[in-house]
Parts: structure tokens; sequence; C-alpha cells
């Protein structure tokens, strides 16, 4: 036994050293890759490409959430297959920075964040999608905002995320708080259809064409998905 002991504990010593090569590289490749290609959902019409196409800079549009932060939303548009009115999400970046992120997460969970942001993009419209006449009574369908699955917060999240307050995110000091997803790939997909009745508009969501996305929390530990369900 005595001449186990060594074996046993270099296995242990390699072993945790494996883990935390793999919690850096991972933290590397979610945070360290803000000015890189971003990667875009394209769930069909593959040559519809999203506009503006990187490495130009997203289209932004501020918005309140309701935890009373200020945040700007960074988004891509396109027209697909001749009906599809899309909007891809890549960023939140809360306008008081770090702790502007920090008190949201007081009240908000970071799902709440991305949804709310989502739906107030629908409501103001700055992408100037139909149906824009008020005072007409109408309906298009086909609106798509898409997310990636799992997104990761620049700032800590209290006790507004009850549902992960044991397994905090990392905290990141940014210069700005921000919401960015870790895997692109696996796109969140919210479709609605936008309508104007009697002069209010109205947005309906549409769960049949609708995709949650999901988080594998093996390899996306401290991750919070966009949508848990619809």
């Amino acid at each position: 036994m005595k001449n186990l002991s060594p074996a046993l504990s270099n296995n242990k010593f390699l072993n945790n050293l494996a883990l935390f090569i793999v919690v850096i590289m991972f933290n590397l490749i979610c945070f360290s890759n803000m000015n890189s290609q971003v990667t875009l959902c394209y769930p069909d019409c593959l040559n519809d490409l999203w506009n503006p196409l990187p490495p130009s800079p997203a289209f932004t549009h501020t918005v309140t959430l309701p935890c009373g932060e200020p945040v700007i939303i960074h988004y891509r548009t396109r027209f697909a297959c001749g009906n599809l009115w899309d909007i891809f999400i890549e960023k939140i970046e809360f306008v008081n920075g770090y702790g502007g992120g920090q008190n949201c997460g007081m009240t908000m969970t970071v799902t709440e964040m991305i949804q709310a942001a989502m739906n107030m993009l629908i409501y103001d419209n700055p992408m100037n999608y139909p149906p824009t006449d008020s005072t007409r009574d109408t309906c298009v369908t086909n609106w798509r905002v898409m997310v990636g699955g799992c997104w990761h917060p620049s700032f800590p999240v209290g006790p507004g995320d009850s549902k992960n307050s044991s397994e905090l995110p990392p905290i990141i000091d940014a210069p700005l708080g921000l919401l960015i997803p870790c895997v692109f790939i696996e796109c969140c997909i919210k479709s609605v259809i936008v309508c104007f009745v009697s002069g209010k508009k109205v947005i309906i969501d549409d769960p049949q064409n609708s995709y949650p996305g999901w988080c594998d929390y093996r390899y996306q530990p401290n991750s919070f998905p966009a949508r848990e369900y619809y």
C-alpha cells in the first residue's frame, strides 16, 4: 500500500491540473472573444446573410429593463426565405457598466433580462419591420428573434437568480457590464406575430415555431438559458 500512495497522489494532482486547465480554457473562450468574429445563427436560408455582416459593428438600440437599468442591445437583421423578419441579438451592454449589471442582477434573473430585451426590441421596432401603420388593423406573422442558447454575465448575479444562487457565475471585472452568449450555434428562436389593433401594438407569441435552445452544463458551467420554456 505504501508503494501505491505516490501514484495515487500523482493521479489526483494530474486530475486537478486537468480540471484547472479546462476551467481556464472555458473562461478564455467565453470572455476573451469580445472583438473576434461573431458566430451568427443561421437556422435556414443560408444565403440570406445578416446585416450588417461582421466584422462591421452591429446596430444598437437602448432600452430600460424592468430593474431600472438602461442597456444597449447589439443586434443584426435579415429578411430570410422571402417571408421571415429576423433579428439576431449578439450582446447586451449595461450603460452603467459593471455596477448596472450588478444592480439589475439583484432583482432579475439573467433569463428575464434577455427576454425583456428581446420583447422591448420587438415592441420598439427600430428595424422598421412591418406593420408600421398604427391606423390600420393588421397583423404580420413570421417575426423571429434569435439569440445564443446560453449566456454569461460579466457581473455578479444576486438573489434574483435564486435557481442558480448556489452557483454564481464568474465575476469578470470588465470595463462594461455585459451579457454575452457563450455558444451561438445552439440558437434560441422566439417567433411572434405583431399586430396593430385599434391603434395599439399587440405582440402574440408563436410557440409552435419557437425553439428555446439549451445549455449543456457539463461543458457550459455557470451559464444561464436564454429562455427556459415556451
